[in-house]
């Protein structure tokens, strides 16, 4: 902790003060620093390397000695306070709120709404992210959750779960995850996240943005966003996703194998537009995309001449009913927008690439039935006529 309290009650933060300073305070005496929260003694400690920072002792009962701060916490502590404190005129370091029990890292005061900023270096329960998320806003405070783990990556992000509830949601950003590096001072926005299986995501643009030009909130200009989408990436990490599955399944996969088996199709050569990319809200189903519209395929596409969105619906409720597909949760997401919406985008997409049709009763139809492929080659001439205009729809150059 960064914070304590002195015997006028005045609080007295490191971070203000140089280590010739802090070591001055220590010299006047033991017990001159207190907890905010027990009001019982505190150890000041002053390194060469981490930051001067206030510990218990040992034997301390206060609930707030069992939350350990890595130096790596301190840092950042430090770094996002002395950025914020060049953008707000109030800007507090651990405020505790007696209402809610709770001390997030940074406190700002605004004109409008307060912030309270919550700093994750190491993972915690994800009911504790959304107890504190509502929280805050029941009190109407706008929380600002920073990650400052490492994130996994290859072609590809690879998110924990507790990374993953840390994904915000903006307009224009999408589903986008905001990583701080505090030893480089700068951060990693991943945007437009692309889920290709339950834990690997594409994000469509990222970005990198120094500390000294963050600001809170994200402010971006649209020539910012780079794009680092490919279609021939998606389209790849989709085949490795089947041959996994082929040659790599488990239990868990077994149920979705036997069904694709029973149906008498061939996993390897499902067609194109089971597995699209959509764009914005794909990454609401913990499910990969080829599992769940495989089974809009089977269950709606392949048995009814004539069918409704409300159809469609239906039956994509009952898979989930019957935990087949499994639904993400954003603890802080407050935007409304369910699955119903991925499915019409879904329709959408199919209905502009010509799979199917939509009658003048608002129903839709199969424009064409689909005759699985003898072989390879067969597979390779229909990626080669659907990739363009699958590319074409997605506006992703």
């Amino acid at each position: 902790m960064l914070t304590a309290s002195l015997k006028n009650k005045k609080l007295f933060t490191t971070i203000h003060y140089t280590r010739e300073e802090l070591k001055e305070f220590r010299k006047k005496g033991k017990d001159q620093f207190y907890c905010p929260q027990c009001f019982a003694s505190l150890i000041l400690r002053i390194g060469n390397q981490n930051v001067p920072h206030f510990a218990h002792p040992a034997k301390s009962s206060c609930d707030h000695r069992h939350i350990s701060e890595s130096a790596h916490h301190l840092l950042s502590k430090k770094l996002l306070y002395d950025r914020l404190n060049q953008l707000f005129p109030e800007v507090y370091v651990e405020y505790f709120l007696k209402e809610l029990r709770q001390t997030p890292d940074l406190f700002i005061k605004t004109t409008q709404k307060p912030i309270a900023v919550e700093i994750q270096c190491s993972s915690i329960p994800i009911s504790d992210v959304k107890s504190r998320t509502i929280g805050y806003r029941q009190m109407g405070i706008i929380p600002f959750w920073v990650l400052t783990q490492p994130i996994k990556k290859s072609s590809l992000l690879h998110l924990t779960s507790f990374q993953q509830s840390l994904v915000s949601y903006s307009p224009h950003l999408h589903y986008y995850l905001l990583q701080f590096q505090p030893e480089n001072k700068v951060f990693h926005l991943y945007t437009r996240l692309i889920p290709v299986t339950a834990s690997t995501f594409i994000s469509a643009y990222s970005l990198k943005i120094p500390l000294d030009e963050f600001t809170l909130p994200i402010s971006l200009y649209p020539s910012q966003l780079k794009d680092a989408f490919i279609p021939r990436v998606w389209t790849t990490n989709r085949k490795k996703w089947i041959r996994n599955r082929l040659t790599y399944h488990n239990d868990r996969d077994k149920p979705f194998l036997r069904e694709v088996y029973f149906e008498g199709d061939i996993l390897l050569y499902l067609p194109l537009y089971i597995g699209i990319p959509l764009f914005p809200h794909a990454i609401l189903f913990l499910t990969p995309p080829v599992q769940w519209q495989y089974y809009i395929w089977k269950d709606v596409l392949k048995k009814y001449r004539i069918f409704s969105s409300k159809l469609v619906i239906r039956q994509v409720r009952k898979r989930i009913d019957r935990g087949d597909i499994k639904v993400r949760s954003f603890p802080l997401i407050q935007m409304e927008t369910d699955y119903h919406q991925l499915i019409m985008d879904y329709l959408t997409i199919l209905e502009e690439a010509q799979v199917i049709v939509k009658r003048i009763d608002g129903n839709y139809c199969l424009s064409h039935t689909w005759n699985f492929p003898k072989n390879f080659h067969e597979f390779e001439k229909h990626e080669k006529e659907f990739f363009p205009i699958l590319k074409h729809i997605l506006k992703m150059e």
